[in-house]
């Protein structure tokens, strides 16, 4: 229990630094990953990874000392991108070998593989374990966990399987198969996120449930904040209030939600 508290602390370190680089300094990122000189498109996308990324630290610094059950998580939210990043690798080193700086690609693989390794180990050395009960007097929150992760799929998959459609309308520059690959990786992002929204319907601890909706507050916050800074960039269209819209959605009721966790914890204190 010890080693695994201290590795979620370096889990969420590494993540938490890694995301706010990605998020503060996406013209530099973009323009050592992919050797050519990026757009406003390109610094949205890494800052909505990068606030991913960040937004999962989130989750893994507050499950340090949390029951094993809930933990499990952890290891899943870094295993389920690692094995669909090593997919995207694996395609533009066949199909586009030219894309992306080839030591910043080795870089990427061996931490996807290196990653996918770690927590297939630190899951199996656990046991795999998942909650026992399903919380059944929680129904409107249930309802909104089973909701978000609905959304995480849905909207994660859109971005898999068509990135250029979902932006095409919405900016003023010609995309290539670069965007593609960074709408791509938010996907893949979005995709892992439904695990800790479907874990946390089994989870005995109260405490725990509200940190998977923490968590959604802060990737939401993180991603429509990016929405926003991204609109002082020329390249793009006035149509990017679709996106805007669904995140200030999506942000509004999570935190709605967990104001009414907050409130009915008080309530029960009085």
């Amino acid at each position: 229990m010890a080693f695994i508290n201290k590795f979620l602390v370096f889990d969420s370190a590494f993540a938490f630094l890694s995301g706010i680089l990605v998020y503060l300094f996406p013209a530099q990122i973009g323009g050592f990953f992919f050797q050519k000189e990026t757009d406003g498109v390109h610094w949205h996308l890494l800052r909505c990874v990068g606030g991913q990324v960040a937004a999962s630290s989130f989750v893994s610094y507050k499950f340090r000392n949390s029951p094993t059950t809930s933990q499990t998580v952890c290891h899943f939210t870094r295993l389920i991108p690692s094995v669909l990043i090593l997919m995207l690798i694996f395609q533009i080193e066949s199909e586009t070998p030219n894309l992306v700086n080839p030591k910043a690609l080795l870089v990427l693989k061996f931490l996807m593989i290196s990653t996918l390794l770690t927590h297939v180990i630190l899951l199996s050395k656990s046991g795999w374990k998942t909650g026992t009960k399903l919380a059944v007097s929680n129904v409107f929150g249930n309802f909104l966990y089973q909701l978000d992760a609905l959304a995480s799929i849905c909207i994660g998959a859109c971005w898999m399987t068509f990135p250029k459609w979902l932006l095409h309308r919405q900016v003023l520059v010609e995309l290539d198969e670069s965007h593609e690959f960074l709408g791509r990786v938010m996907g893949v992002n979005f995709i892992a996120s439904y695990i800790v929204s479907t874990h946390a319907l089994y989870w005995e601890s109260e405490k725990d449930r509200n940190v998977a909706v923490d968590g959604r507050v802060v990737c939401c916050i993180a991603i429509l904040g990016g929405q926003i800074w991204s609109q002082t960039y020329q390249h793009w269209s006035g149509n990017h209030w679709v996106g805007i819209s669904l995140f200030s959605t999506w942000t509004v009721i999570a935190l709605l939600y967990r104001s009414y966790l907050t409130w009915n914890k008080k309530t029960r204190r009085d």
